[in-house]
């Protein structure tokens, strides 16, 4: 009789203790989708204001005050750093879908 109370004990042991590792593994598993979405918010974002950006150096140039596009990005990216004390850093490149 003591045999079976004791396989009764590990049963029941074992079965809480695997239903704590699947409510774990589950909690874990929606962190990592909240991130997952997190990161890819974060990357539509600075895709939007790399073509703000984009949008802003054609305009400049179409306005003469830069002679190029390129020479209009680097005229807002020195303003933005004289004024804001902020400088991108991130590239077209940099931001890459997984």
């Amino acid at each position: 009789m003591d045999s079976q109370i004791i396989a009764a004990a590990i049963a029941v042991m074992g079965t809480l203790g695997g239903g704590l590792v699947t409510v774990w593994a589950q909690r874990e598993a929606k962190k990592m989708a909240s991130l997952e979405k997190r990161i890819q918010r974060y990357s539509n974002e600075i895709r939007a204001r790399q073509a703000q950006e984009d949008i802003a150096a054609e305009w400049l140039c179409e306005l003469g005050v830069a002679s190029s596009e390129r020479a209009a990005k680097l005229m807002l990216r020195d303003r933005t750093e004289e004024r804001r004390g902020l400088r991108p850093e991130i590239g077209p490149s940099g931001v890459r879908d997984r």
